[in-house]
């Protein structure tokens, strides 16, 4: 496939050499205590995949965005491991989850970046607290553009490692030939280009694929390409195909698929319309790296019809003129310290 930008060998070949031992310890160490996983943006989808897989190995585990962790009383913070994703560790609100956890759960709130360098505030204040359970991979450089890209991939490789120690990355250095389908419900093949007028997307997962599928929305919204909705296969039944019903002309659906969940895909499109318009991403595998197999396919769709629709993934337009330093300048530290948690 041309124009895929993520480089894959570097990436696959720096989170293979990296020493994940200790945050594998932290992720391993007493599953009984839940896991309270949170990131910003891109990095939400990070921490639902260590909740994906904390739960995999028995525990109980979820991912909110740091405004929502926010909402937790002391006490709730108290109970649980905290994980904190943060590429770079210096926004503000992964700042201020970082100064309450080290306050109230000093022993079992660790974080997860990517970068040692000045600007990482979240690892300076677990230096001044003397703190072990900052994990950093020195040296990872990782190139993004305005939407997270070449991220996600690394973190997901990271987290396959820390949980699966056997997992073998290595298969993953290259995008398949064919990472993805296009098609009609009827099996006539599509191209990109088929899908330029599409305005919304319908985007199906099951186990594997929950942090996939936020991840790719977030993709098409914050390119501005289109806007997205992320349901599970039971929860799409259950009354949102009213949604492909009435827009077969402006929207699509996309399908992650896993070994789990192939029999209810073929079954789920046996109700839909055959003019519907189909994005199927498919992998074999049945492991954490499903999800890392997930993530690279629809990454490659991503820009594909970023490729299609002529949009810049890097620096997306802007008609609205939108000052992009503006959303920063939001006081959320001020206002998280002003409203405190949820009380009844």
């Amino acid at each position: 496939m041309k124009d895929f930008p993520i480089n894959l060998k570097d990436i696959i070949g720096q989170a293979g050499a990296a020493d994940v031992t200790p945050l594998r310890h932290f992720l391993t160490t007493n599953p009984g205590q839940p896991l309270l996983a949170t990131g910003s943006g891109g990095a939400e989808t990070v921490a639902d995949f260590a909740a994906l897989l904390y739960g995999a190995r028995g525990g109980v585990a979820t991912a909110v965005s740091p405004y929502t962790l926010n909402s937790y009383g002391d006490e709730a913070l108290k109970t649980a491991k905290l994980l904190l994703v943060s590429k770079g560790g210096h926004n503000d609100d992964i700042v201020f989850a970082a100064r309450r956890g080290l306050s109230v759960n000093p022993g079992k709130t660790a974080s997860f970046t990517l970068y040692q360098g000045e600007r990482n505030e979240v690892r300076k204040l677990y230096s001044k607290a003397g703190s072990p359970l900052s994990f950093d991979i020195p040296g990872m450089r990782v190139r993004d553009g305005f939407v997270s890209t070449g991220t996600p991939v690394a973190y997901f490789a990271l987290l396959c490692r820390a949980f699966d120690p056997s997992c073998d990355l290595s298969r993953y250095s290259e995008l398949p030939d064919r990472p993805f389908r296009l098609e009609r419900n009827d099996g006539q093949e599509l191209s990109p280009e088929d899908f330029k007028e599409v305005s919304h997307y319908v985007i199906l997962h099951g186990s594997w694929g929950r942090p996939v599928a936020a991840n790719l929305e977030g993709k098409f919204v914050e390119s501005g390409l289109c806007t997205a909705g992320v349901y599970d296969y039971r929860n799409y039944c259950h009354g949102r195909f009213i949604l492909t019903s009435n827009h077969l002309e402006d929207a699509a659906v996309v399908m992650l698929v896993s070994p789990r969940e192939r029999d209810i895909a073929e079954r789920t499109r046996k109700f839909l319309p055959a003019s519907a318009r189909l994005v199927i991403i498919e992998t074999e595998a049945d492991a954490p790296d499903a999800s890392l197999d997930l993530l690279i396919r629809s990454s490659a769709f991503f820009f594909s019809l970023c490729g299609a629709t002529g949009t810049n993934w890097e620096c997306p337009r802007n008609p609205g003129r939108i000052d992009k330093r503006k959303p920063m300048w939001v006081p959320f530290m001020a206002e998280l310290k002003r409203i405190g948690p949820l009380r009844l």
